[in-house]
């Protein structure tokens, strides 16, 4: 008799029966056989379903679903399955769905699942969160529950996901709650697949009391508005008292009106300078300390972006370093102490540098950006070619700012085609052509005046500090030029800039002309600094060079005996014996057996002309500014090692020094190199006497950040982050025992001694980039040179204060002293 035939593949043990139309079993499979027994033509020992139901039967050992199938001959075959395993299985997934259910209601975060932008899902921290039930909250797109400033965002980010495109994985946004209030989520979201299509599932914390903190800190920055305000009158005050003063001793002494009036003049820049940074800079200082909080909280549980709180931090710091340096340059240019440097560049290479640098940001907005120069303008020219770059940059980042539609273009043309000054000089033109808003006429003279712009809601909707236009046209003054201007409301504007310039007798010499591949070199390196040194030494000795280190100029001239170097680079302020007092030893040739034209490149902190001019008469082949710029220590290097020419510059060596005897002198300060919107300025600090303890007040009234230098810090170590992070190291291990070294020097009174260990403190902060930390050893060390111990104990103050929050900053992000 046919065995029943088997039926589809079941999940478990089965077995199967054929009945007869009687209902006794004429044929049985082993299975069934060996669970029953023997029961052919005999009805069946179990239960028969009808066909097309089931149920559960309990016997032969386990559970079984029994179940019925007519065949065509009108026999029925019985089948059953054993799911005993089933029944447990399900039960237990019906426990792990309720585990589960319970961690997501039990959530202290908001889960909720959206397909199509419609919300499929929230857990009931969602209706805590947001005030609506969880119908409410599906019944319509969920975009309806946010603030209407931040709907298309999150939704864009939402339909990316969705089509399987790029989008953040966090992101901050606001929910407005059933009562109308406001609540700051940070949701994490991913790809997920909810019943056939694909959905979103986000996890929301809320960060409505880290809101409420920054905001509160935001307030508390704009209430030292007060304080500011409250300083700026008493300054005001005194201001007015010693300008009555001055006028009085005018009658009796030429020699104290003069001093009276310098004083009166700096005092005056001052108040405008507290009266108007304190607004400007609380924009970029909001963004540096909420993204650093939000990058630094402990809750952030790794779903904050820290990269973008990096780039805004650095997009805030720029901003903010821009704003203290226009209005450094407006105050040296207003007192008369900038200086321009001479020296030849390419007029055409600098326009072409100034379009290069603003490129990107016309590609982003859409714009054309073109530039032109006329055939006859000369290619070589003596003047300033970073100032001339700051104008222009100016001129044709403003242009930008204010044009939404069309392009800006910048055009070189000779101001008197055909003519020639007769001093030799030539009168170039560049003119800034925009498609922008354009400037009321009522208005285009004032936005030349400082902190002024053509009307109050420009700052608001375009920022700035209206300082930029002011120092552009005084810098065109300096350059025997002048800045005009040409506008139609709705149509654009024409800045017209003209600069005065003696023709070069030969080509510039750009900054990287001597960049070649060095040999491997035997250098000296003369530096008391630690920090500064290992800096040097990190970056020289793995490219092969050998580096030899001493502390002062004693042992520079020792060691130059003991042997030969390829070159050296010498420290100009180091205890024992300074940079200057040895280099003059060395070209004079008082010290028997070294070369007296060994390359010599200082190494400086100043960067005024008087300074270059002395570090370069003393008898060095060149200077580097410090913090070093590894890029053109590179260039010195290379510089170095290239044949001098026949006639090399004279050079003021000392007085047993020959012209013949001394070497080529290099001058590797960035000088002509065109300026990336701001420059390293030349003009001399004003002297330490001129400065009072109200003067350390009003500095620390808007402090920058401890480590506000850190961009051109790592830009200096060629952006190597390792090496900067070892730098920091070694800086939080000596800074305590140089600390100590000059508290000890300060309670003896002992002004040479603090002189050297503020600047060695002074040289070490500028390494990392302490900013702040950097000015107020700066303004020890002046006050030490010039003697005056009765402003040690508020210098030595704000030192302390500096160095405490550079050592706790860094500390804070991490970072450990080295070993020692």
């Amino acid at each position: 008799m046919n065995q029943p035939q088997p039926g589809p593949a079941l999940p478990g043990p089965a077995f199967a029966l054929r009945l007869d139309p009687a209902g006794r079993v004429k044929a049985a499979d082993p299975a069934a056989l060996g669970l029953l027994g023997d029961c052919l033509g005999a009805p069946p020992p179990l239960p028969c379903p009808t066909p097309g139901t089931s149920l559960d039967w309990t016997g032969a050992g386990g559970v079984w679903r029994l179940w019925t199938e007519a065949e065509a001959d009108g026999s029925l075959v019985l089948r059953g399955l054993d799911v005993a395993d089933l029944a447990e299985a399900a039960a237990t997934g019906e426990v792990r769905q309720r585990q589960f259910a319970d961690i997501i209601d039990g959530a202290t975060e908001g889960v909720a699942v959206a397909a199509a932008g419609r919300l499929v899902y929230v857990n009931p921290y969602m209706e805590r969160l947001t005030g609506y039930d969880a119908a409410t909250l599906r019944s319509k797109p969920f975009v309806e529950f946010l603030h209407p400033d931040d709907r298309r965002t999150v939704l864009g980010i939402h339909l990316r996901r969705l089509a399987g495109g790029q989008a953040p994985q966090g992101h901050a946004f606001r929910i407005v709650t059933a009562d109308g209030g406001l609540r700051h989520v940070n949701a994490a979201s991913a790809w997920m697949e909810w019943e056939g299509r694909p959905a979103t599932v986000s996890f929301l914390a809320d960060i409505s009391e880290l809101k409420a903190a920054e905001q509160a800190l935001a307030e508390h920055v704009r209430g030292q508005e007060d304080v500011i305000a409250a300083r700026t009158a008493s300054l005001r005050e005194t201001n007015d008292r010693l300008a009555a003063e001055a006028a009085r001793h005018e009658r009796t002494a030429q020699k104290l009106k003069t001093a009276r009036t310098k004083l009166a003049r700096a005092l005056r820049a001052k108040s405008v300078f507290l009266a108007n940074v304190s607004h400007e800079i609380r924009t970029p200082l909001n963004v540096i300390l909420g993204m650093a909080d939000l990058a630094l909280r402990p809750d952030s549980g790794g779903q904050a972006d820290l990269t973008r709180c990096l780039e805004m931090i650095r997009e805030a710091g720029t901003s903010l370093r821009g704003i203290l340096g226009d209005l450094l340059d407006l105050s040296r240019v207003e007192s008369g102490r900038l200086e321009l440097d001479a020296a030849p560049f390419s007029p055409r290479q600098v326009l072409e540098a100034t379009l290069a640098a603003h490129r990107h940001v016309a590609q982003r907005q859409g714009l054309a950006l073109t530039g032109e120069t006329a055939a006859d303008v000369p290619e070589h020219v003596i003047g300033d070619a970073g100032r001339l770059a700051q104008v222009l940059g100016n001129l044709v980042g403003n242009a930008l700012k204010f044009t939404s539609v069309g392009g800006v273009s910048l055009r070189l043309t000779l101001a008197r085609p055909g003519r020639r000054a007769p001093d030799g000089r030539v009168s170039l033109r560049f003119a800034v052509r925009d498609t922008g808003i354009g400037i009321p006429e009522d208005k285009q003279k004032t936005i030349f005046e400082s902190f002024s712009q053509a009307d109050e809601t420009i700052g608001r909707r375009y920022g700035g500090t209206g300082l930029g236009l002011a120092i552009c046209r005084r810098l065109a003054a300096l350059m025997g030029g002048r800045l005009r201007l040409a506008s139609c409301v709705g149509q654009g504007s024409e800045f017209v800039l003209t600069a005065r310039f003696p023709l070069a007798e030969g080509p510039a010499q750009p900054a990287s002309a001597a960049r070649t591949k060095l040999p491997a070199l035997d250098i000296l390196l003369a530096e008391d600094a630690d920090l500064a040194a290992e800096m040097i030494q990190a970056f020289l000795v793995p490219k092969g060079h050998n580096v030899i280190r001493v502390v002062n100029g004693e042992e520079a001239l020792a060691a130059l005996v003991l042997r030969r170097f390829d070159v050296v680079l010498m420290d100009i302020q180091m205890p024992v014996m300074d940079g200057l007092t040895a280099t003059r030893r060395i070209r004079s040739g008082e010290v028997a057996g070294i070369p007296r034209d060994i390359p010599i490149l200082a190494l400086t902190a100043y960067g005024a002309v008087r300074d270059r001019e002395r570090i370069l008469g003393s008898g060095a082949s060149g200077y580097l500014a410090k913090p070093v710029n590894f890029d053109q220590l590179l260039d010195a290097l290379a510089a170095s090692q290239s044949p001098a020419p026949d006639s090399p510059p004279q050079a003021e060596a000392g007085p047993a020094a020959t012209t013949a005897d001394a070497p080529e002198r290099r001058d590797v300060m960035p000088a002509a190199k065109p300026r990336s919107g701001r420059s390293r300025t030349k003009a001399g600090s004003a002297p330490a006497s001129s400065r009072s303890k109200a003067d350390a007040r009003t500095n620390n009234a808007a402090e920058p950040a401890f480590d506000a230098g850190r961009d051109e810090a790592l830009a200096n170590l060629g952006g190597d982050e390792a090496l900067y992070d070892r730098l920091i190291a070694v800086f939080l291990r000596d800074t305590p025992g140089d600390r100590a070294r000059l508290a000890a020097a300060l309670d003896a009174s002992d002004a040479a001694g603090t002189a050297l260990l503020a600047h060695s403190l002074k040289g070490n902060a500028g390494v990392v980039g302490a900013t702040t930390a950097v000015a107020r050893a700066r303004e020890l060390e002046h006050a030490a040179r010039a003697g005056e111990t009765a402003r040690f104990a508020a210098c030595r103050q704000a030192l302390d204060e500096a160095l405490d929050a550079a050592l706790t900053g860094f500390a804070a992000k991490g970072h450990q002293p080295a070993a020692p």
